[in-house]
């Protein structure tokens, strides 16, 4: 699932790479109790959404998920309030083992460009990162599966940011 590009990268904001980064470091202790005989506590998707935009979605095995904008914007919490989005993001995070052996280990988490994303998948053993290229002209079955499963968190969280724009009078 490697895919190379040497297009340029998108600018980010410094509390977009702070919260990313944490993100990527959080410690698998923090999710024990939600942890039987997998070792996976996390997936962070980083996906380019124009020339100069980055979106980077952090899902965990307690079923929350967080976006994070290169622009330094965030949604977070809508774990807390909207099933679905725990259902969602519980379901993608137990499916990923399905594509670690597809996976290389890395210690270095760089930011993707083009119309590749960039998969990190959390283990108790390291990271691993997959490349998918998010046009489906280019994927196997595969890779559609997983596409699909993590564009299911993504429209939960749109719907729930929705829901809290709407009762907010338009805020979030």
């Amino acid at each position: 699932m490697a895919i190379s590009n040497s297009i340029s990268r998108a600018p980010v904001a410094k509390n977009y790479l702070v919260t990313r980064n944490q993100a990527l470091r959080i410690s698998p202790s923090n999710f024990t109790q939600f942890m039987t005989k997998n070792t996976i506590y996390g997936v962070i998707i980083d996906m380019p959404m124009a020339a100069n935009f980055i979106t980077t979605m952090a899902c965990f095995v307690n079923g929350a998920a967080n976006l994070y904008f290169s622009n330094g914007n965030d949604y977070s919490g809508a774990a807390q309030r909207y099933p679905g989005v725990v259902q969602a993001t519980r379901v993608f995070v137990s499916n990923i083992a399905n594509y670690l052996d597809d996976a290389q280990k890395v210690t270095s988490y760089p930011l993707p460009a083009g119309r590749t994303h960039f998969v990190y998948i959390l283990t108790t053993g390291g990271v691993y990162k997959l490349e998918l290229d998010s046009t489906s002209a280019n994927q196997d079955q595969k890779q559609r599966i997983l596409m699909n499963l993590y564009q299911r968190v993504m429209n939960e969280l749109h719907q729930a940011q929705m829901k809290d724009k709407a009762a907010n009078g338009g805020n979030v």
